[in-house]
C-alpha cells in the first residue's frame, strides 16, 4: 500500500506575506532617506493604527492568514520595547496592542531583522555603515555574528510579549548561505523562544521558469524534533510596490488571479498542489492613505475565496506541516497504519490506497465519516474512489490508524 501524506484536508495552502510593517512608523520614509539620501518630505512619517485595524478586521472577516513583519528597530530610530523617539509611548503601545488583538490571531509576527536598514553594533546598539540588505546580503555572514543578531531581533519582540514564530529577511539578507541561515534561525529561536520548529522567509519564486515554491527544510533532526523551514513566496509584489508612493509600481489583481479564476500565478500554483503564498509591502498597502495595494489585495482575496480547494494558513502552520511530513515515519499494520513523529501537526492528512471499507479509528477513537475529501476536518475520514483519506491532529510519539473491529 503506497501511503501518501496529502495536503492539509486535501486543500492547497494559501497565505499572504506582508513585509516592511512595523509599529507606527512608515518604514519607506526612513529607508529611502537613509539609503538613497533623498528627501521624503512628501511621504507620511507613520501608517496609522486606524489602517491597521481596517486591514486586520477585513482579513479576519475573509479568512485571510499569513505573515506580518514587526521590524524591531525601524529605520534605526529606537527599539520598540523601549520606545521610538518622536512618538509617544502611548501611541506606540496603542499600535502594538491593536496588532496583537486584531492581526496576530491570523498572522505570524516576525522581526524583519533589526532595523531593515543599517546593521546594528550589538555592543552599543549604534548603526554601522553596513546594510542588512546590502553587505549582509551580498556576503556570507559568519555564524558568530549571524546567530546573535537574529537572537537580538527576536529578543526585542519577546520583550513586548511577542514570541515571534519565525524571522524575515530584509531584502536578500543572509541569502548567500541558506543552510547557515536556517541553522542560525533555529539556534536563535531555541535560545529566545524555545521554538524547535521555526521558519524564515527569504526567497521569492514568481517567474514561470522558477521551481515550484515548496518550503525547504534546514537542520532537520528527527531525533531531537528540530528543523527550520524556509518559506518561499510564489508571487512578486503585484499590488502597489514597496515605496508606498510610486504609481508605476501599481499592478493588476489579474497577475495573481483573473476574474474567471483560471489565469494568473495563484491558479497555476494551486493546480500544482503547491503552497501558494503572495507577498507585498505594508507601505504599498497603505499608499499614502489611498490604500491602493490593500484594495487590489481585496479583489484578489475575493476571487481566491471562490475556489473550493484552498485553505488559508499562517506561514508557521505551513512550515509545521512540511516539517511533519519529513519527520513522520509510516508503516503498515494488519488493519491500518502506524505513524511515528517527533513533532505535532494539525490537520495531518493521510491517503490509504485501495484500503478496505469500514469505520476508521485513531488510537481506538472513532473518526467521523464525511461526504468527500473537501469536507474533511480534523477527526474525520472519507472514501475517495478506492482510497480512504483521513485527517487528524498528529501528536508527537506513535499513533495508530485502523479499521474498527
Amino acid at each position: 500500500m503506497a501511503i501518501s501524506i496529502e495536503n492539509p484536508l486535501c486543500r492547497v495552502p494559501v497565505g499572504m506575506i506582508l513585509d516592511d510593517s512595523c509599529p507606527v512608523v512608515n518604514l519607506s520614509h526612513f529607508w529611502i532617506k537613509l539609503r538613497e539620501n533623498r528627501s521624503t518630505d512628501d511621504m507620511p512619517v507613520e501608517i496609522p493604527v486606524s489602517f491597521l485595524r481596517r486591514f486586520g478586521e477585513w482579513c479576519a472577516e475573509h479568512g485571510v492568514k499569513g505573515k506580518f513583519s514587526f521590524v524591531p528597530m525601524p529605520g534605526g530610530l529606537g527599539t520598540i520595547d523601549l520606545g521610538l523617539p518622536g512618538f509617544s509611548r502611548a501611541h506606540l503601545q496603542e499600535w502594538i496592542d491593536a496588532a496583537k488583538d486584531i492581526i496576530w490571531p491570523n498572522f505570524d509576527f516576525t522581526p524583519e531583522m533589526i532595523t531593515h536598514c543599517k546593521v546594528v553594533d550589538l555592543s552599543d546598539w549604534t548603526m554601522t555603515e553596513e546594510w542588512e540588505q546590502g553587505e549582509w546580503a551580498e556576503n556570507p555572514i559568519p555564524a558568530e555574528r549571524l546567530s546573535p543578531y537574529i537572537a537580538a531581533a527576536l529578543r526585542i519582540l519577546r520583550n513586548i510579549d511577542i514570541p515571534a514564530e519565525g524571522v524575515t529577511s530584509p531584502g536578500a539578507f543572509a541569502r548567500k548561505d541558506l543552510d547557515a541561515y536556517g541553522a542560525a534561525t533555529l539556534w536563535a529561536q531555541k535560545e529566545i523562544n524555545g521554538n524547535p520548529t521555526p521558519f524564515f522567509f527569504c526567497e521569492v519564486y514568481h517567474r514561470a521558469e522558477d521551481p515550484l515554491p515548496y518550503p525547504k527544510l534546514y537542520s532537520l533532526d528527527k531525533q531531537k524534533g528540530e528543523c527550520c523551514a524556509g518559506i518561499i513566496a510564489g508571487t512578486g509584489d503585484w499590488f502597489a510596490g514597496w515605496e508606498g508612493n510610486n504609481r508605476n509600481a501599481i499592478q493588476s489583481p489579474d497577475l495573481c488571479i483573473t476574474e474567471d479564476l483560471k489565469g494568473g500565478r495563484m491558479p497555476q500554483l494551486i493546480a500544482a498542489g503547491c503552497p501558494a503564498i503572495m507577498v507585498s509591502h505594508w507601505p504599498g498597502f497603505y499608499f499614502q492613505g489611498e490604500e491602493i495595494g490593500f484594495n487590489i489585495f481585496k479583489t484578489v482575496v475575493e476571487r481566491l475565496n471562490q475556489l473550493p480547494n484552498i485553505i488559508w494558513m499562517k506561514t508557521s502552520e505551513i512550515a509545521h506541516y512540511w516539517i511533519a511530513r519529513s519527520m513522520s515515519s509510516i508503516s503498515e499494520t494488519a488493519d491500518g497504519v502506524r505513524i511515528s513523529s517527533s513533532v505535532a501537526c494539525e490537520k495531518f492528512t493521510l491517503r490509504l490506497p485501495n484500503a478496505q471499507p469500514g469505520e476508521w479509528c485513531l488510537d481506538g477513537r472513532p473518526l467521523c465519516r464525511v461526504a468527500g475529501p473537501l469536507s474533511l476536518e480534523s477527526g474525520t475520514w472519507t472514501q475517495d474512489g478506492s482510497d480512504i483519506v483521513l485527517a487528524f491532529d498528529l501528536c508527537p510519539g506513535d499513533a495508530t490508524v485502523s479499521r474498527a473491529s
